[in-house]
């Protein structure tokens, strides 16, 4: 499936669960000190975040997309899109690579209950934490 695909299905997928529930979700710039680099997933291995994350640093994460990116779990949490923000990739440099099974990209924790997932050619996307029950894929 062409990079143009799948930026196109994930961006559908994820305005998809803002319209089916989602909130308002923080709609500002995620913070820029700096720039990231495009990433790739390292083979089987997936990126799923420390189980402690701090606050403002963007750690690798590879976003599951076979379910849709509704869902999220980082920092041993599990969160709900809130929204997704303006503009593609603004500090994600570089192309996004071929996607499979996840988008590879960077989790950030903006504050306690909010975080962004950022790639390169793709919106901001963010979550809130929440206790709901992860769904099952259909």
């Amino acid at each position: 499936m062409g990079r143009v695909r799948v930026g196109a299905l994930v961006l559908t997928l994820a305005l998809g669960g803002v319209a089916c529930g989602g909130g308002g979700g923080s709609k500002e710039d995620p913070p820029a000190e700096e720039r990231l680099k495009a990433r790739e997933m390292a083979g089987e291995r997936w990126e799923k975040g420390p189980k402690q994350p701090k606050v403002q640093v963007a750690y690798p994460y590879d976003m599951p997309g076979h379910c849709g990116i509704a869902w999220a779990t980082f920092g041993g949490r599990t969160w709900k899109i809130s929204g997704v923000g303006s503009g593609v990739g603004k500090r994600v440099e570089g192309d996004a690579p071929e996607a499979g099974n996840a988008t590879a990209g960077y989790m950030t924790l903006l504050s306690k209950d909010e975080a962004v997932f950022e790639a390169a050619d793709f919106p901001p996307v963010y979550f809130t934490v929440t206790k709901e029950t992860l769904p099952m894929c259909d």
